[in-house]
């Protein structure tokens, strides 16, 4: 959803690669969503066998709640940490992701 939030329109695919899952289970998330309200797809007008993935207003709404939640927990997990240690943390994450990336790729 937060991905979603800040860039809506992805294709389901690129939803599924980013996050190195499979296609099924990102369609099974994305269904899941779809069926609550939060999100709806749309047939890519490009590529016939693609779809979208857009917010909903019942999605969009929840956008707040979700920032709150997710400011919470890392306030939480980095608690006592300085703010370079912070700095590191993202940096050996962020290089974590893209050693990731490269096996999928």
């Amino acid at each position: 959803m937060m991905s979603l939030l800040v860039k809506e329109g992805v294709r389901q695919e690129d939803l599924a690669r980013k996050y190195k899952m499979d296609k099924s289970t990102a369609a099974r998330a994305i269904k899941k969503l779809e069926d609550v309200g939060y999100v709806y797809r749309q047939q890519d007008p490009e590529d016939k066998r693609a779809y979208r993935v857009f917010v909903t207003e019942k999605g969009r709404s929840m956008e707040e709640k979700m920032m709150e939640i997710a400011l919470k927990w890392d306030s939480i997990v980095l608690s006592g940490f300085s703010k370079e240690e912070k700095q590191l943390q993202a940096a050996f994450l962020e290089r974590m992701e893209q050693n990731v990336s490269g096996i999928f790729e």
